[in-house]
């Protein structure tokens, strides 16, 4: 689904990717993990478009997005990153939408879906999150686990094949949580093809099939969770799991 190859990314003299490669297979549930600043989001960015790569490729069900550091043109590219949906760390919702509103604008937009099923999509995935009796609430309203469960059904409104998660529980309270990582891991059971950027060591373990630690903006480790969080021979990721 997803082939990540050799990609480069700089912010002026920072390089902040340097060579990143990895594969993501249909169904699969890949973690990504390390220390602030080693690249994580940046690469999420880069899959979805948010970030252009100064170099490499990436190819989206073998289609490339960018190939030896030049893109499709954009029409083509918007047409292949719809195959992605993204939650962020910070939720983004419309402060001014209901929430129906916010999980049926893009679809609407986009897609070009009309009202009647937009209303019976939206219904079932927040049916799905456990949100439906907050269908026509304000997301100012909402607690951060609410707001976030929004987020990943507003995410699948757009029916995605791939979602990409940027930390989606840094934000909340401890508490909350759990609310949040509940849902990922029915998506995760459903065999959504997912990639997760977090710092919840136990979630990743639980859910992953491979777990990827970055360090300085290289792939230090992809491999097993089993490898590499619980029995991890390199002295980095030991030293980072003792930290937390």
């Amino acid at each position: 689904m997803i082939n990540v190859c050799n990609i480069v990314k700089s912010f002026g003299e920072n390089d902040v990717l340097k060579g990143v490669s990895f594969k993501v297979e249909k169904g699969q549930a890949i973690s990504i993990i390390g220390s602030s600043g080693s690249g994580k989001s940046t690469i999420l960015r880069s899959i979805v478009g948010l970030e252009n790569v100064d170099g490499g490729s990436i190819y989206i069900d073998d289609e490339p997005l960018v190939e030896n550091g030049i893109y499709v043109d954009d029409k083509t590219f918007r047409s292949r990153s719809l195959k992605m949906g993204m939650v962020f760390q910070h939720f983004n919702l419309f402060p001014h939408l209901t929430v129906r509103e916010n999980l049926c604008l893009a679809p609407k937009c986009v897609l070009k879906r009309g009202k009647d099923v937009l209303n019976q999509r939206c219904e079932k995935l927040l049916e799905k999150v456990g949100l439906i009796d907050k269908i026509d609430a304000m997301p100012s309203s909402l607690s951060g686990g609410q707001k976030q469960r929004v987020a990943i059904a507003r995410a699948l409104m757009m029916e995605p094949e791939i979602l990409l998660f940027d930390e989606p529980t840094s934000a909340l309270d401890p508490e909350l949580t759990g609310e949040v990582l509940s849902v990922m891991k029915e998506l995760a059971a459903e065999n959504m093809t997912m990639i997760i950027v977090t710092h919840e060591m136990s979630f990743a373990r639980e859910v992953s099939d491979r777990v990827i630690f970055m360090d300085k903006g290289v792939v230090l480790v992809d491999d097993v969770p089993e490898k590499v969080l619980v029995n991890p021979e390199n002295e980095r990721i030991k030293s980072f799991l003792n930290k937390l």
